[in-house]
């Protein structure tokens, strides 16, 4: 072998062996290098998604804007109803004539992401101030209390804001911004009707001036929403035969009154009332295929005769009207009952949706004082009244509708051998309809000054003062104390004591 040849191999295989170790190695670095800043401990970023300072953007969900325009284009008459072009916004149909007394005063309900179901989550302001929740039980929120006329813009943050304003804005936030600055004047009238009545009037006027350093705007909105009749729709019914299903129809909505004996075809508080083979369920208390019920005959009866000391007839059978022998004829039996039938709802009178009427206005005023301080001011005020015509049947006067037993020794039980277990099923909302008077008041002022300060500072010293109301009465009707009657038929009752303004009962 070559000597030379063999000391350049071994050389060459020297070099590779050397350079492969050195590769080895820098990757070796390279590798604890990168280890080491794993080790090393990040930064922690914090994003700011809220903030007081004056100017400041919001940070997240972009700002949707809503103005006069999407009025003229959406159709909307109140800024409640505007809120339904607006996808993340959850807003109410309206009061329907089974609402609770808590939402009779027909506030539409906006509901950023469905979230206010128990309380309040989102926050309603205006002008960048809050103003409190709506409703009985505090628990809306409703921007139509601002005359949409007197909008300049509202800017929704449909996105967690409780960072900036607390945990009533976990939904979003509402600011609704009036207009100031406006030179001139504007009227704008609304009338709009549906296929079943309720139609709306709506009227606003807006005049402002400006001036050299000031301007004043002044808004006011006339709304009225008439009532819509239960008798608009024929399926505002109870009874729910046409399609098959049961028939709803209380025993006692009927006019004057039905007349049952329980030996005539099983006891009204047994299932035999009503037979199950009717196919219209067994309820004691509901239907008009009752076999032992007849009808009280239209007319009948008499005026009150105030003998006995004002107390009226008192000896058995001394006023009866009806006679047995005629009034329970084989042509009357199962059918009889049905004659007076008064169908609760469609029948009633009463409103399906009930009528508004609601009165608004605005104002704002602005006046520069000296080059660094102007004065402002602002205030509105909102009332809207509602008057509910309750349909007789419906859910809050249920205990209206009366069913008690007469005694045989009543001086009005009819003649003619009639059974001794006679009831009478009687419906007191008939002549007595009830109705419930709503109203909520809302209003707010708020005057200060703002101050330009050094440096880009803002001062603002100001105060503001909100209000909010809402109140309902219950009038007429009411629930029927069964005690009472009982004493008034003739059954022996044990005394119940006077209590506040209830007077005392007995026999």
């Amino acid at each position: 072998m070559n000597p030379t040849t063999s000391k350049l191999a071994t050389l060459m295989g020297s070099a590779s062996l050397l350079t492969l170790t050195n590769a080895l190695a820098a990757q070796a670095q390279q590798v604890a290098q990168a280890q080491m800043a794993q080790a090393q401990e990040v930064p922690e970023q914090v994003l700011i998604t809220g903030s007081l300072i004056h100017g400041t953007a919001a940070v997240g969900v972009p700002v949707t804007n809503l103005n006069v325009q999407d009025f003229r284009q959406t159709g909307a008459l109140t800024t409640a109803d505007l809120f339904r072009t607006v996808p993340v916004a959850n807003v109410s149909p309206g009061a329907v004539a089974t609402n609770s007394g808590g939402h009779l005063e027909r506030e539409t309900r906006v509901n950023i992401r469905g979230l206010d179901q128990t309380g309040p989550r989102s926050l309603l302001m205006v002008d960048g101030m809050r103003f409190p929740p709506q409703a009985d039980g505090i628990c809306a929120i409703d921007p139509s209390i601002i005359p949409a006329l007197a909008l300049d813009r509202i800017d929704i943050l449909a996105d967690g804001a409780s960072a900036t304003y607390g945990s009533d804005a976990i939904a979003g936030v509402i600011n609704v911004i009036l207009k100031r600055g406006f030179d001139g004047a504007i009227t704008q009238l609304n009338y709009s009707v549906g296929d079943a009545g309720g139609a709306h009037y709506q009227a606003s006027q807006m005049w402002g001036r400006t001036w050299d350093g000031g301007d004043i705007t002044l808004t006011y909105e006339w709304y009225d929403e008439a009532p819509v009749l239960s008798t608009s729709h024929s399926k505002y019914t109870a009874n729910y035969s046409q399609w098959g299903l049961d028939d709803r129809t209380p025993l006692a909505a009927s006019l004057p009154g039905t007349i049952s004996a329980a030996g005539f075809g099983g006891s009204p508080t047994s299932a035999a009332w009503q037979p199950a083979s009717l196919g219209l369920g067994t309820s004691a208390a509901i239907g008009t295929n009752c076999a032992n019920c007849f009808a009280i005959p239209k007319g009948n009866g008499t005026a009150f005769s105030p003998i006995n000391g004002g107390i009226g007839p008192t000896a058995p059978f001394s006023a009866s009207q009806l006679n047995w022998t005629t009034f329970n004829v084989a042509g009357n039996s199962g059918t009889n009952g049905t004659r007076n039938e008064y169908d609760p709802f469609f029948h009633g009178q009463g409103y399906e949706v009930a009528p508004q009427q609601r009165n608004a206005a605005v104002i704002t005023v602005d006046q520069r004082l000296t080059k660094n301080i102007s004065f402002y001011g602002e205030g509105f005020y909102s009332n809207r009244r509602v008057e509910q015509l309750v349909a007789v049947g419906a859910l809050q006067v249920t205990n209206d509708l009366l069913r008690v037993a007469v005694p045989t020794f009543n001086p009005y039980y009819p003649t003619g051998g009639a059974p001794t277990n006679l009831r009478v099923a009687y419906n007191l909302s008939i002549e007595n309809p009830p109705y419930l008077n709503a109203y909520e008041l809302s209003h707010r002022y708020q005057f200060g000054l703002n101050i330009d300060l050094p440096g880009d500072w803002h001062g603002q010293i100001y105060d503001s003062r909100s209000y909010d109301t809402n109140r309902y009465y219950y009038n007429g009707g009411g629930p029927a104390n069964v005690s009472a009657v009982s004493a008034a038929l003739g059954w022996t009752i044990g005394v119940t004591p006077a209590s506040g303004t209830a007077p005392a009962i007995a026999t």
